[in-house]
Parts: C-alpha cells; structure tokens; sequence
C-alpha cells in the first residue's frame, strides 16, 4: 500500500507546565524539541501502521532542515518527491497547559509556498501511481485545487486550523474523506454540532466525513451510516499528535474498504497508541 502525504513538517518545540499554567509569566516545566507538522506527523503514523509512504513537503535549507531529513530518513519516509526551498525551516511552538491540552501555538510555515502548482504538476504523475494521497490545509488554495483536479486517487483531507480550514472549501466535493476537530468543522459549515456540520459536509460532496472530538472520540457519517466512536481513556498526557494519527488509522481504513465506523475505530486506536508512545 503506497500512500501520498502532501503538507507540512516542521520542527515543535513543545513547553509543558509543571502545575497550573499562568499566562505572562515565567513558568518552570519541560521543553520538548521533536518532528512535527501534521503532514510529516500522518505520514509518520501511516508507516507506524504499515504503510509506504511518500512525502511531499517543503524543506527548509538549514541545520534544523537537515535534522527532519535525518529524521524522516531513520523512519524510512520517502523524501524524494519533496520541494527543496531555500526559506527556513518551518516551526511550530506550542504552550500546553497542566491538562495536556493546548493553551496557544505559534506557527512559521512560509516555506510551504514553494508548492505551487507548477511543482506539483512534474509530480503528478508519481502521485496517482498511490493508493491514495492526504492532504493538509498547510498548503495554498491554488494548490489544493490543482490537486483536486489533477490526482485521481482517492483524496483525504485534514484542514490544520479553522483559518487554514477555509482553503478547502473549493475543492470538498473531490473529497473522499476529511477530518476535522469540531471548530474546524464548524468554521467550515456554520454548524458547531457534530452531526449537523457533518451533514453540511456530505451536502457539499465529501463521501465520508470524520469530526473529531477531542478527548470524546470522533463523530463519522456518509450517506448511509453514522455515529460516535468513543476514544479509549488515557492519563493525562499532552494531546498533541493525536488528530494526526486518528487520520493515519481511518486512512488505512479506507483504503482497505472498512465502513466508516470501523475505520472510525481504527483511527481511535492509532490516536491511542501513538500517545501512549509519546508519553512526554
């Protein structure tokens, strides 16, 4: 099974509280520096969950570039379709707060302006030589609808944020699934409630829409079925990561013809176990 992942990777740096968080204040915890961006994070648990994986992304042309490269190199993610670029590597820093949820983040993500149309179009063809491709709201409005247009394989889509969210609305009806966590399911649709954005979603033509909800599980709906999944409890752990790997598991799942509730449970169980494997 090849997979395409066509987003982000980045380096997080991650600062986590020892107690209660206080906002403009020095606060003693931990800090974590590890490979991130939700593209290079799917493709990461795709070959966790036994999948070849191609990763298009932009990388940057410094040490920290060099040190995702190795990385990636060391989990046997395939680079070679990726856009060189000489902007800094993308970041991404990030607050959680003593719950292990996010408090605020701050991204740089310019570099992925390199992945034009123009870049993408020597690389169609590799892409729809794929099983499938994902792909995630890093990259611009042009070239999502390009590879709306030009990929054929089926197309997975995980918005990143409720701004990044709305470059995806041109092209949601060549969707074979997407991803989102409520609010950016609810800034894509107006609708907050899970089940009404979901049906807003298959109203504007993706086949299978996927809602996550956070530490509840996640909503799944198509046309013929839909429901809640529940998420498997954990200790308090940071939760960063796991959208990504739910996205990783409901993938495989669809490209293997399970329903949605069963590729539901698989991307719960993903997301489970790559915080497990985290840990922090």
């Amino acid at each position: 099974m090849i997979i395409a992942v066509i987003g982000g990777m980045n380096l997080d740096l991650m600062g986590v509280p020892e107690g209660t968080l206080l906002f403009r204040d020095s606060n003693p915890g931990r800090i974590v520096m590890r490979p991130g961006g939700v593209g290079r994070n799917i493709a990461s648990r795709l070959k966790s969950l036994g999948a070849d994986v191609r990763l298009l992304t932009a990388l940057g042309n410094d040490d920290r570039a060099r040190m995702l490269w190795g990385f990636c190199k060391g989990e046997g993610i395939d680079l070679s379709l990726s856009v060189q670029t000489d902007r800094p590597c993308p970041t991404y820093l990030c607050i959680h707060d003593e719950k292990g949820d996010m408090a605020a983040a701050v991204s740089d993500m310019t570099a992925m302006e390199a992945i034009t149309p123009e870049a993408l179009a020597v690389r169609a063809e590799a892409l729809n030589a794929c099983d499938a491709c994902v792909v995630d709201g890093n990259l611009s409005a042009d070239a999502l609808r390009f590879i709306a247009r030009h990929v054929t394989v089926p197309l997975i889509a995980d918005p990143v944020s409720t701004v990044k969210a709305q470059r995806l609305r041109p092209i949601l009806q060549s969707l074979t699934a997407i991803k989102p966590n409520q609010m950016e399911a609810a800034a894509l649709t107006g609708e907050y409630h899970p089940e009404k954005a979901a049906q807003a979603l298959l109203a504007s033509g993706v086949k299978n829409v996927f809602i996550s909800l956070g530490a509840e599980g996640v909503y799944y709906a198509n046309r013929e079925e839909q429901g809640v999944m529940p998420a498997r409890k954990l200790p308090t752990v940071p939760l960063t990561g796991a959208g990504d790997a739910l996205c990783a598991g409901l993938t495989m799942g669809l490209i293997a013809g399970l329903s949605p509730r069963e590729c539901a449970r698989q991307g719960c169980q993903a997301a489970h176990d790559a915080l497990m494997a985290a840990g922090m």
